[in-house]
């Protein structure tokens, strides 16, 4: 079996995104009667090591490891945790994700002031949990424009009640938190998650996000996709930032 310090000086430097396929080539250079199973046995060795972390699917990237990356969290305010209990608590077995516009702050240069919780949620059940909400909360918004958002928003507190899009990545660790896949895109959305914070704070959001957190690009693109977004953030991405995109599986 390859030696650990013969492996890593195979290993480009740290950033380098390469698929399970590419690893394999990399190693059949060397060796090239390396079984499917030898290639996955070093994948998982080198992963144990905090050499290489998994981005998504069999993708990975190597690691800095002064800059480890983490999986995305967030601490949600006690206004968060209220609805979202009080959801769950009435309708239990309904599909919604939530997050809160102060959530951006960590990766925007101009902060929000005033927050907003959103609320997502399954199609035929939004006016539903839109009027449960009402009997609860001064300023609950269903389906917001955004001039009838910024017209009637509180400065204390507002909830918007949206429909949750089919395909949109699930909640990972935190139950109901909306994945940040999912936020970085629908910053591009053509409604009104897509008008709360200004285009040219698009490229320093991104280049934020992916240096610190662990982003599933094929997870992010496939929603993008679904969003009929794609194309107009990969542009984004390559011209505005110095993030390094998956390549495909071979």
């Amino acid at each position: 079996m390859m030696e650990m310090n013969q492996l890593q000086s195979l290993l480009p430097k740290p950033g380098w995104i390469f698929t399970k396929n590419e690893f394999a080539d990399l190693i059949h250079e060397v060796n090239p009667q390396y079984s499917e199973r030898s290639v996955y046995w070093l994948l998982r060795k080198l992963q144990q090591e905090n050499k290489i972390q998994k981005l998504g699917k069999n993708i990975f990237e190597t690691v800095c490891q002064e800059k480890q990356k983490m999986p995305y969290t967030y601490e949600h305010s006690s206004e968060w945790n209220q609805i979202v209990s009080g959801i769950e608590k009435e309708y239990p077995l309904v599909d919604f994700q939530a997050w809160e516009l102060i959530q951006l702050n960590e990766f925007v240069n101009h902060q929000i002031a005033h927050n907003t919780v959103f609320i997502e949620v399954e199609d035929m059940l939004e006016e539903a949990v839109f009027h449960t909400l009402k009997s609860k909360f001064p300023c609950v918004l269903l389906f917001p424009s955004e001039e009838t958002f910024y017209r009637y928003r509180s400065p204390e507190q507002t909830i918007v009640i949206l429909k949750l899009i089919s395909e949109a990545p699930k909640p990972v660790g935190q139950p109901y938190s909306a994945p940040l896949e999912k936020l970085l895109v629908d910053l591009f959305s053509r409604k009104l998650t897509g008008h709360l914070i200004e285009r040219a704070e698009y490229p320093a959001v991104y280049e934020e996000a992916f240096s610190k957190y662990l982003i599933d690009q094929k997870k992010m693109f496939r929603y993008a996709r679904r969003r009929g977004v794609e194309e107009e953030m990969k542009e984004l991405i390559r011209t505005s930032t110095n993030i390094k995109l998956i390549t495909k599986e071979r």
